[in-house]
């Protein structure tokens, strides 16, 4: 039914997206298809030689190998590396999927707030605008 899923995770909170990872790798495992890590982070330059990106990027490769081990699933990631400092990761997300052929979003959300009455939802945006199909985990 699908052939490759984008699941976003941010590596610093990636003990609280279990139910999104599981339901990913059980979409992945019917389907036959490809999970796609992604973490979207700040192209900030650094004095090091090594950059923050290339940390991230060894960061997500071994996450996706764990996850690939451990459910028996086909995995690839990417970081997205933002230029801007805009406030909506949701238009990094959906850019993601459409230039990586995603044809369906597994991404965690949270409870939402009193402030998410003010402010869309990364989760939110992406359920809205994305063409592909998106599942909302919470």
């Amino acid at each position: 039914m699908y052939s490759r899923i984008l699941v976003p995770v941010d590596m610093e909170n990636s003990d609280q997206l279990t139910k999104a990872l599981d339901l990913a790798a059980q979409t992945a495992k019917a389907s036959d298809a490809t999970v796609v890590y992604i973490d979207v982070v700040d192209a900030v330059p650094t004095m090091s030689a090594h950059t923050d990106g290339e940390k991230m990027t060894e960061r997500l490769d071994a996450f996706a190998a764990a996850q690939a081990k451990a459910h028996g699933i086909k995995t690839s990631d990417h970081i997205v590396l933002r230029g801007d400092l805009h406030p909506n990761l949701g238009k990094d997300i959906v850019k993601a999927a459409k230039d990586g052929g995603c044809d369906l979003i597994v991404m965690a959300s949270h409870v939402p707030g009193f402030v998410d009455h003010f402010l869309t939802s990364h989760a939110g945006y992406v359920a809205s605008h994305a063409p592909m199909s998106v599942y909302v985990v919470r």
